[in-house]
């Protein structure tokens, strides 16, 4: 009989997990419109998250999940946007599933069939919010920045190095 060692590893080393928790806080943050409540969902889907099964993408998956259920506090609260760069400030005060489109699809970068799956719309609707929230974003950064120029097409939330 052989002496078989397990050998138990973490999918996510800490540099590559520390990332990943970073770029979930942001996403959530968008996605709910609030810090706190950002914080909480990540929160939530850390707990729901098993590192030594899954990987940094499930992690992901579980952070758009719990801040689309939009649990924590009744409402956003839009003034709380000072974590955010300045080109992303106007994010936040699009309306709901402008918002989780565009940030999905456009900064995140996630395909329209993605995006669908994980906010449980049709893929066309995915689309059609995207292209309104571009639409509107430069308006709502010219009124947050008193009139400095905006381009949404060139905002990306940087995931790789």
């Amino acid at each position: 009989m052989l002496n078989e060692t397990v050998e138990t590893r973490t999918l996510t080393e800490p540099a590559a997990l520390e990332k990943a928790i970073a770029r979930a806080f942001l996403t959530a943050h968008l996605l709910t419109g609030s810090r706190e409540n950002g914080e909480n969902a990540v929160l939530e889907a850390i707990d729901a998250w098993d590192g030594q099964k899954q990987d940094e993408d499930e992690l992901f998956e579980h952070v758009v999940s719990a801040s689309v259920r939009g649990r924590g506090t009744a409402g956003a609260d839009h003034g709380d946007v000072s974590l955010l760069p300045a080109e992303l400030r106007a994010v936040v005060s699009l309306p709901r599933h402008l918002r989780h489109c565009f940030v999905l699809r456009t900064l995140a970068g996630l395909s329209q069939a993605e995006c669908a799956r994980m906010l449980r719309l049709h893929p066309l609707f995915v689309g059609q919010c995207t292209c309104a929230a571009m639409k509107r974003l430069p308006s709502l950064a010219e009124e947050a920045t008193s009139g400095s120029p905006y381009l949404a097409w060139k905002l990306r939330i940087e995931w790789a190095d």
